[in-house]
């Protein structure tokens, strides 16, 4: 690919600014260790606004599996809680929520992305972002030809970009970051005890239906229930052992799905904390009973809903794995 412009960040920056409308939007694509978020930084600087932190796995203006918005100076003013240090298997989500951002956001707007370009997926993802934002520039930064069919299909002004002095990462250390992040945003959190039906549970089935008597359906299952709802033909419990009559249960009440969730998945939990619909940050689930969860939680207002996140991260940062909760 034919670069436009080359050298250290604050000499592309001034050529890329010149192409910038006062109220506009310049969204930054490139793989990882390009200097983007080198870039993004200096453009900011020159031309105000505010900045969408668009990289899930290495957020610098808000905590980690979330798009923020902000500055670099201010830290986060909003948040999209995507769940995950990746926008692999969230792509809708990802794309929502830098669409929100960039729509709240004081112009002009520098969107850093992150470096999810290879395969089918990572491009289509990238140039659904360059539909759903209508970026007024697009800069690309290559370190070859991955990102030549992204600039003939955009339907954007692009403007190709290589700045120099960016010092390339192991995957390690990029794992690291990762880890010190989520550390640094558990470490200013406190812990609450919040009651099943007392928060509001953000996408999944927790937060819907009718209540069921974990007692009567310990019973049927033939474990210890902790919580437990019904929405229509669907049952969504949390359970502690190993269930002995499930296909029993989903029979007896005619149901088409009957999810249930061992308490593990749920210890150490990845949560994104909300009040007033607004996005506080991160937190985790310490541990749950039958009476409620302890959470650590952001500082600020009591969380009135929880977003399950994809992941179960430790307090010390540590990411023990991927699931899904219904």
């Amino acid at each position: 690919m034919n670069v436009d412009y080359t050298g250290p960040a604050e000499e592309v920056a001034a050529r890329i600014a010149e192409h910038v409308p006062p109220q506009g939007c310049v969204l930054l694509i490139g793989g990882v260790d390009v200097g983007k978020t080198t870039l993004a930084r200096a453009l900011h600087r020159l031309l105000g606004g505010e900045v969408v932190d668009a990289d899930l796995g290495q957020s610098v203006i808000g905590p980690p599996t979330a798009i923020t918005l902000g500055t670099y100076e201010a830290g986060m003013r909003d948040g999209y809680f995507v769940g995950d240090t990746t926008p692999r298997g969230h792509l809708l989500h990802a794309l929502c929520g830098a669409k929100r951002m960039v729509q709240r956001a004081r112009r002009p707007v520098v969107v850093d992305t992150d470096g999810y370009i290879s395969g089918q997926a990572g491009r289509a993802y990238k140039l659904a972002l360059v539909e759903a934002l209508d970026p007024d520039l697009v800069v690309l930064l290559p370190r070859g030809e991955e990102l030549e069919l992204l600039r003939v299909t955009c339907g954007v002004r692009t403007v190709a970009a290589r700045v120099t002095g960016v010092r390339q990462k192991s995957r390690e250390e990029r794992a690291n970051a990762r880890e010190e992040n989520f550390r640094r945003e558990f470490s200013r959190g406190h812990e609450v005890r919040l009651g099943w039906a007392e928060v509001a549970w953000r996408e999944t089935l927790l937060g819907a239906g009718e209540v069921l008597d974990p007692h009567t359906l310990s019973k049927m299952l033939g474990c210890e229930v902790l919580f437990a709802r019904r929405l229509g033909k669907e049952v969504i419990a949390v359970i502690e052992g190993k269930p002995l009559s499930a296909g029993a249960v989903r029979s007896f009440w005619e149901l088409d799905e009957l999810y249930l969730v061992p308490k593990s998945y749920l210890q150490d939990r990845l949560i994104g904390c909300f009040a007033a619909g607004r996005f506080l940050g991160i937190g985790r689930i310490i541990s749950l009973d039958r009476e409620g969860l302890v959470c650590s939680v952001p500082g600020g207002p009591r969380p009135e809903a929880i977003q399950l996140g994809h992941l179960r991260v430790t307090a010390s940062g540590r990411e023990l794995g991927r699931s899904v909760i219904p």
